[in-house]
């Protein structure tokens, strides 16, 4: 630390030596207009010294007269250019501009301790002879912009104490004149970059208290001017001996507060059930966290989160819930709390893969599934896209729901195919309470969304539909029947369907192609530029797809619609900016005579690698931490009974769609419970600060480390993390959910907020949701 304090000396000295005697005139004109720019941008009518930047007289441009540019408060003009910006400590607040860029000239920028917001502008990357970049302790987001590996003359980079996001630049390797790099206490992610060893003049290196993981690359070796580190508070690792020696030596305790992956593992079945996964502990066990422990039916996964345990100290993990006579694989990863020193949440790598198979249930005992048929209703009336759900369970797993129908005159005897039901984690809380034990009960809800308008003559008439479970064994038993009017000849709303992703099928990368169709009855359209159709993830709109394009089956299903020969739409989607695991997609149609309706609702896996850079390892970090939430609740349950209930404050809803809907107002009742119904389908928008939005905003969900509420599903005694396809504001208090097929029944939530003085209180929510959509 010394030596810090040594290296901050030495910028006040260079400061001195360079700013001093400095002559100054009239600067060009793109950089008076580069400085005026960068006093709007930071608020510099409420600088804590703006002295000089508007004496009089002012000329047109509202600004001091030109040639006193190197008067300006903090302004330092050398051979008539801007040489210097130096405004640390001066309560600077908005965005660094991009007209920064212009100031070929500069040589140093010093904006420390400051409140700047927002990204990094690239353009800086532009300054070829600056030396000092200095903006530690704002609150600047976003990545650190590759460009900046340009500046080939800067000596010194410091961006500690910032809200910065993604890899590492490799670019910052090109860095031949960098003395010191300062990163910690940041939101970094990914491995830290072999290009780092070419900073032959590096003699300082600090990147603690980041979220970055990985083997740290032995080209570090290579810096022989080195003598300054710090790497704690990561998931770092190295099996290089002498590279430890050397980092060891900069950093002594660098390899004692890392987040690694436990060795060691192995797994042994213990019962029909359940498989008992074991490790040695790493030595990092200070902190909070735990190890979450994950499984899959086949090698390399997909994985899913099996739980985590309550410590770091704990050296196994009983995965129950499995189905009998099954190999299963698994992984593990270490997890670390932010704590006082780091303010992340630090995932290590995974584990190496290890196997076991459970026991097979014993002769005899192997009897067929069994369940439940709830949607549609027996007898009704339907039109479009349907939710077919239920539940399913097996004393040994099952394997799959089937959907089908009876054949119509002429079509044999033979049931007809129409497709496989997801399953659906947490759809069915009821039937996991009275069915402990069970394997995968808490995943006993199924659900499929059926287009009526592909059954025979365009989904009119008389139809019996099956499900059908299979389990383990190959056992198959029939859920129910269920007799459907289709009425589709007298339908008016729009109606269609999502192709990709496939019912609960995979979507991974930055541009994944979400294909669908959609048409409405005659004689209305709809706007062939797709502007009046939303594409929906998780209950929040992310945009219209681009529609109008020809697919020919379509076109002659549906001969005689306005819109037969370009039905089709697609949207890019990116999935990094999400957590692996399910997800919900959907689309809403309106047609020119205002006819609204929802098509294509599905589930779908987004698996992209926790391996990769910027988002998608953010994502990654931020679908384990959402996963663990499980256990978190389950610990934090009893301590919530002693947090008050709010029996008065109101919340409000919106339903639907339809953001010129007013909302409503709901208050709790005498034991503080609000009660709400939607009908099946239907997405529900609830603001849970009422006095703080008395009008709907239309903003997009912020994403911040700082959270005002937070919020659980209720499984009797148990809290879980909030249910598949919600989106959850912990800023604002907005949760937003459209529940896929599957969720139907009540549904009862605890909001847990906390006021400004940091009191909390808790707000107790019931959502039943009905068996029908119309």
């Amino acid at each position: 630390m010394k030596k810090i304090f040594t290296l901050i000396s030495t910028f006040i000295l260079f400061l001195a030596l360079i700013f001093s005697n400095l002559a100054y005139g009239a600067i060009p004109a793109w950089e008076r207009e580069a400085l005026i720019a960068f006093y709007n941008s930071t608020n510099g009518d409420n600088w804590k010294n703006n002295s000089g930047w508007k004496d009089d007289p002012l000329e047109a441009d509202g600004f001091g007269p030109i040639g006193s540019e190197g008067t300006w408060q903090g302004i330092f003009v050398s051979d008539d250019h801007v040489v210097g910006i130096d405004l640390y400590y001066n309560n600077l607040t908005g965005t660094i501009p991009p007209e920064l860029g212009n100031l070929s000239e500069l040589i140093g920028i010093f904006l420390e301790w400051n409140e700047l917001s927002g990204t990094i502008p690239p353009e800086l990357g532009n300054l070829g002879k600056m030396t000092h970049l200095l903006l530690m302790s704002n609150r600047l987001s976003g990545s650190i912009p590759p460009e900046l590996g340009n500046i080939h003359k800067l000596a010194y980079l410091e961006l500690t104490g910032n809200e910065l996001t993604g890899p590492i630049p490799s670019e910052l390797g090109n860095l031949s004149k960098l003395v010191l790099l300062f990163l910690s206490d940041n939101h970094l992610s990914g491995s830290i970059p072999a290009t780092l060893g070419n900073l032959s003049h590096l003699k300082s290196l600090w990147l603690r208290s980041n979220q970055l993981s990985g083997s740290i690359p032995p080209q570090l070796k290579n810096l022989v001017l080195f003598y300054g580190a710090g790497l704690g508070y990561n998931a770092l690792y190295t099996d290089d001996d002498e590279l430890r020696i050397f980092l060891t030596i900069k950093d002594r305790d660098w390899e004692s507060t890392q987040t690694i992956a436990p060795a060691n593992v192995s797994a042994a079945a213990t019962a029909a059930y359940s498989i008992k996964v074991s490790w040695t502990p790493i030595a990092y066990t200070a902190d909070n966290g735990g190890y979450l422990v994950y499984y899959s039916t086949t090698p390399g996964g997909p994985w899913e989160y099996a739980g985590m345990t309550p410590d770091k100290l704990s050296s196994s993990y009983d995965v129950t819930r499995l189905w009998a006579g099954t190999t299963y694989y698994f992984m593990v990863k270490t997890k670390t709390d932010l704590h006082q020193k780091n303010r992340n949440t630090v995932i290590s790598e995974a584990s190496n893969e290890v196997s076991a198979k459970t026991q097979g249930i014993p002769p005899g005992q192997d009897t067929p599934p069994f369940g439940s048929f709830d949607t549609p209703m027996d007898g009704s009336t339907v039109v479009g896209s349907i939710p077919v759900t239920g539940w399913a369970l097996d004393e040994a797993g099952v394997t799959g729901v089937k959907i089908y129908r009876e054949p119509g005159p002429g079509e044999g005897e033979n049931l007809f195919y129409i497709g496989d039901a997801v399953f659906i984690e947490g759809a069915r809380p009821d039937v996991e309470q009275s069915y402990p034990g069970y394997p995968m009960n808490h995943k006993a809800g199924w659900g499929y969304m059926m287009l009526t308008n592909f059954l025979p003559n365009g989904g009119n008439g008389t139809f019996n539909v099956h499900a059908i479970a299979t389990d383990l064994q190959g056992n198959q038993v029939t859920l129910g029947i269920k007799t459907i009017y289709g009425n589709n000849a007298n339908a008016v709303k729009p109606f269609g369907a999502i192709d990709t992703p496939t019912q609960g099928g995979p979507a991974s990368g930055s541009e994944f192609v979400n294909f669908g169709w959609a048409l409405t009855p005659p004689p209305n359209t709809i706007p062939t530029d797709g502007s009046t159709i939303a594409v929906w993830v998780d209950s929040v709109e992310v945009g219209n797809p681009i529609y109008n394009q020809c697919r020919a089956d379509i076109a002659s299903l549906f001969p005689g619609y306005n819109n037969s020969n370009g039905a089709v739409g697609y949207f890019y989607l990116d999935t990094t900016a999400y957590s692996d695991g399910v997800h919900t997609i959907q689309w809403t149609v309106t047609d020119d005579a205002g006819n609204t309706d929802g098509i294509g609702s599905r589930y779908f896996t987004i698996q992209n690698s926790s391996q990769g850079a910027g988002r998608r390892a953010q994502g990654a970090a931020h679908n384990t931490t959402r996963k663990a939430f499980r256990e978190q609740a389950c610990l934090f349950r009893d301590s919530i009974r002693d947090i008050p209930i709010d029996y008065s404050g109101p919340i409000m809803i919106r339903k639907g769609y339809n953001k010129n809907i007013e909302p409503q107002t709901f208050y709790p009742d005498e034991d503080g419970e609000i009660a709400i119904k939607i009908k099946a389908l239907e997405r529900l928008e609830i603001h849970l600060n009422e006095q703080a939005h008395p009008t709907f905003s239309d903003s997009p969900l912020e994403n911040t480390l700082i959270n005002r509420y937070s919020g659980y599903l209720m499984s009797g005694e148990s809290l879980k993390i909030l249910p598949i396809g919600s989106t959850f504001d912990s800023i604002r208090g907005v949760f937003c959910w459209q529940p896929g097929p599957g969720f139907i029944g009540k549904y009862r939530f605890v909001f847990i907020g906390r006021q400004r003085g940091g009191e909390s209180y808790l707000t107790y929510i019931t959502v039943n949701i009905g068996a029908t959509s119309f």
